[in-house]
């Protein structure tokens, strides 16, 4: 039990991000401190893509990478981003720079976004990580030029939708097969560096990242953020052929893409382990032969500080082989009689745990969520001060684990409760060895180890030895060391309203300890259950007292006013699942969908929406002047001359086809594919794109449609902020605007539509 304590407060201790350097840190070493200048220079205010803030900050970026000693050249240029999903335009300006190696075999491009959301000035998404690398690449250039080349790319536009990453791999800027990728990114304040995405063919480059004093890094999150709907400029990358890491802090997330994303919330501690994660592996990959990586694809995980890897070739025959390892253990222990049956009932029974812990964190949340409604409008679930709702969420879950145990071992003796249990660790390892190979570790190595123990034990203690529970506990320790840092990490990943993930996790860690209490007496377990109960109650309660909301921790809601031009009609619109009092003035009572009569990019989700009368706010639309000519094979050429508002910060096209095909639309030199690219949208409007840095004096469009008769569009323009109305007085100071799912907020839309 003292080793279980002691690995559990080793693996917690290397997932600690370290203290921050001071700015009299050696030359060759990271300083959060030294970074932290320009992050303040960078995340000052808010600064989109294509506003003064965003020239701004490109005009401090040149200043400081040609100090450096670097090539300096800002790469512009128009780029739409196709596929599923709204299409994006727009005009970005890339800031690259160039350090020359030595005797060069391949390139170091060092990444990271310089645009913020307009929301909030963006010091952690991603100004800490700008600095970050100007910082890296200061350490790096004091030992002189490195053997490799080292370049560094800021992009612009990766909040409208990965323009400036796009732009950069559709032009073919850099080899693929000769350039390594580090991507910088942030989804919150605080956290551990996560390298969380490796690009294809990581074997030849997984080992730089072992270079690192605390490394923290898994496939499962590979696995994870394929699932998931979240993209970073490293995904273009990947899409292009490069290899290459992903770095992230992801915890805070509640002041994520809000006004609370601010220089002085950042925590200097992850800051610090961002840039020593970063600063190895490209120190490693400088003096490497890019030429000649290996190019295998691996499974990777750290464990107490250090980082594994081996090639995803093995991960389906070492899966394999724990199945039969645990089949031969079932047999073997048949054999001589140490199992009498029962090994399914335990099989079932840890189904019930899992279960259990499941609704455990599925009533505490709901609980939370009564008491306090706003936690819904939180992004992920994760509010300001989650650690409490997490130490409840794991506490509860060990009490349903011991639960568990105490009822079923009168009935079920304690090595088939042990065999039941790793059937699921069976299961598991060959299902996630097939579909989710990156997964496959955390079921393997501990069924691996705890068979070996346990046929062990039974082959020199005999049937009914003493050692056979020790043994058997084995299993807990790969599985401790392995679980812990995902269940530490999926936390912030999924949010604490996603609890019942870790959870589960956690019943894998606790589980297989459980043959060590069989020493104890019988009452132990259920004393110990109930403690930990009390405890996890007490937790709850202090969280729900501590973690509520004042202007320092602002709670978030989303709001919009939609002008429909034709009908001279307001709405006002809010994506809140829990609208506050404030937001609820402007919307009223009323809830339903909004996007099926005026379609917006982000869409405004179909929470509440109250229609103001026709004395309300007139914001003005685009205008649009349309003109289509005869149809040749079927397809008419519709062109357009939309001219924004003052003010417009971006506009969007949509079409109704439901009786029309849009085959494509041409803009400023680019093209918009055609066909159904919004599915999802409410109502007929499944098609269209949103225009970034839209020229004051208009843009012409082209569209080639097929279809009988006019094809209906609809044309909107954005503008920051709210219209002033006597439905909306002052945002109270614990409010702060969210962008939960990307939703609509603090923006007026007025759009109008045609038939062409």
């Amino acid at each position: 039990m003292l080793l279980v304590i002691a690995l559990t407060g080793w693996s917690l201790y290397t997932l600690q991000p370290p203290d921050p350097a001071s700015a009299t840190a050696p030359a060759r070493e990271f300083s959060a401190a030294r970074a932290m200048k320009d992050a303040e220079a960078v995340g000052r205010v808010p600064h989109p893509t294509g506003s003064a803030g965003a020239a701004e900050v490109r005009r401090h970026l040149q200043e400081r990478l040609a100090a450096l000693g670097g090539t300096v050249s800002v790469r512009t240029g128009t780029v739409a981003v196709n596929g599923e999903g709204t299409a994006k335009v727009g005009e970005v300006a890339n800031v690259s720079a160039r350090f020359p190696g030595t005797a060069s075999t391949g390139t170091v491009l060092l990444v990271a976004h310089y645009d913020s959301v307009p929301a909030g000035p963006g010091a952690a998404d991603n100004g800490v990580n700008v600095a970050a690398i100007l910082e890296v690449v200061r350490a790096l250039r004091t030992d002189g030029a490195t053997r490799n080349t080292v370049d560094v790319l800021f992009t612009d536009g990766e909040e409208a939708g990965l323009l400036g990453a796009h732009d950069f791999v559709a032009k073919k800027a850099a080899d693929p097969e000769k350039t390594v990728v580090l991507n910088l990114e942030a989804r919150g304040v605080s956290g551990p560096s996560i390298m969380f995405e490796s690009g294809r063919r990581n074997s030849g480059v997984l080992p730089a990242l072992g270079d690192a004093a605390r490394p923290v890094a898994t496939s499962l999150a590979d696995e994870v953020y394929r699932l998931m709907s979240n993209h970073t400029d490293f995904s273009e990358f990947k899409e292009g052929g490069f290899t290459g890491l992903n770095f992230a802090f992801l915890d805070g997330s509640a002041r994520y893409h809000t006004s609370g994303d601010t220089v002085a919330a950042v925590d200097r501690a992850s800051v610090q382990h961002q840039g020593d994660s970063v600063l190895a592996a490209a120190r490693a990959l400088s003096e490497a032969p890019l030429d000649s990586l290996d190019d295998g694809d691996d499974t990777y995980f750290t464990f107490l500080g250090f980082l594994a890897h081996y090639a995803q070739s093995l991960v389906l025959p070492l899966a394999a082989l724990a199945v039969l390892a645990y089949a031969a253990t079932v047999w073997y222990a048949r054999r001589t009689g140490a199992l009498r049956g029962g090994s399914v009932k335990g099989a079932l029974g840890f189904f019930g745990t899992l279960a259990g812990s499941w609704f455990t964190a599925f009533c505490l949340w709901s609980l939370a969520v009564l008491i306090r409604p706003q936690y819904e409008n939180l992004l992920m679930g994760d509010t300001y001060r989650p650690e409490w709702y997490r130490a409840a969420f794991l506490t509860f879950g060990f009490a349903a684990v011991l639960a568990w145990y105490q009822l079923l071992r009168r009935r079920i003796p304690i090595l088939a409760l042990t065999l039941g249990a790793w059937g699921w660790f069976a299961v598991l390892a060959l299902l996630t060895a097939v579909l989710a190979p990156g997964a496959a570790y955390l079921f393997t190595w501990p069924l691996l180890i705890g068979c070996a123990a346990l046929a062990a034990a039974l082959r020199w203690g005999g049937p009914d030895g003493d050692w056979q529970p020790v043994a058997a506990s084995l299993a807990a320790l790969p599985a401790l060391v392995l679980f812990l840092p995902v269940i530490v990490l999926i936390f912030p990943t999924l949010g604490v309203s996603a609890a019942p993930v870790p959870l589960i996790l956690c019943a894998f860690v606790t589980v297989p300890l459980t043959p060590l209490t069989a020493a104890l007496p019988r009452r132990a377990p259920r004393l110990t259950a109930l403690i930990a109960a009390t405890a996890g109650t007490a937790l709850a309660l202090t969280a729900m007292a501590v973690d509520g909301f004042a202007p320092e921790r602002p709670a978030h809601t989303s709001l919009a006013y939609l002008w429909d031009a034709d009908r001279a009609q307001g709405t006002w619109a809010s994506s809140d699942a829990s609208p506050p009092a404030w937001t609820r003035k402007a919307t009223g009572p009323e809830h339903g969908p909004v996007a099926d009569r005026f379609p917006t990019y982000p869409p405004v989700l179909p929470y509440a929406a109250h229609r103001e009368s026709p004395s309300g706010p007139r914001p003005a639309a685009p205008e649009v002047t349309a003109h289509a000519e005869a149809a040749v094979g079927g397809v008419r050429t519709v062109r357009l001359k939309v001219t924004p508002a003052p003010g417009t910060s971006y506009l969007t096209l949509m079409a109704d086809v439901s009786r029309h095909t849009v085959e494509d639309a041409s803009l400023l030199g680019v093209t918009v594919d055609g066909g159904v690219n919004r599915p999802y949208a409410e109502g007929p409007w499944k098609w269209g794109f949103a225009l970034y840095s839209v020229p004051e004096d208009g843009v012409e469009i082209t569209l080639r449609v097929s279809g009988d008769g006019q094809v209906p569009l609809w044309i909107t323009g954005y503008t920051p902020g709210l219209p002033r109305s006597p439905a909306l007085p002052p945002m109270p100071a614990h409010l702060t605007w969210s962008t939960y799912g990307d939703a609509l907020t603090d923006v007026t839309a007025a759009g109008r539509g045609i038939r062409a």
